[in-house]
């Protein structure tokens, strides 16, 4: 993890708000390595479940990608976001709106 950045936070929620900040800064690069959930709970005086439910979170958002207990790290290219009405299949032929 970047020296220059300080992941903080009491909840998931600002945890993963916290890492996000750093990602979408630059400050937090491509490929950087998050620190392991005991770790940052213990800096953070939290549960090891709120920083893995965080992990869990920015994981399915598509930001870190994580390899079990070889780590976290931030993903080399984010998930650009598209509009949820792309995502959904044509509509079929005659019919009607």
């Amino acid at each position: 993890m970047s020296a220059r950045y300080q992941i903080g936070g009491a909840t998931a929620a600002e945890i993963s708000a916290s890492v996000e900040a750093g990602i979408r800064s630059g400050t937090l690069p491509a490929e950087t390595a998050l620190p392991p959930v005991r770790a940052l709970a213990a800096d953070l005086a939290v549960s090891p479940a709120t920083v893995a439910r965080a992990y869990q979170e920015l994981r399915q958002r598509g930001l870190v990608a994580t390899a079990g207990r070889h780590g976290t790290w931030v993903r080399a290219r984010p998930p650009v976001a598209t509009r949820r009405a792309a995502l959904l299949p044509p509509p079929a032929p005659g019919t009607r709106d």
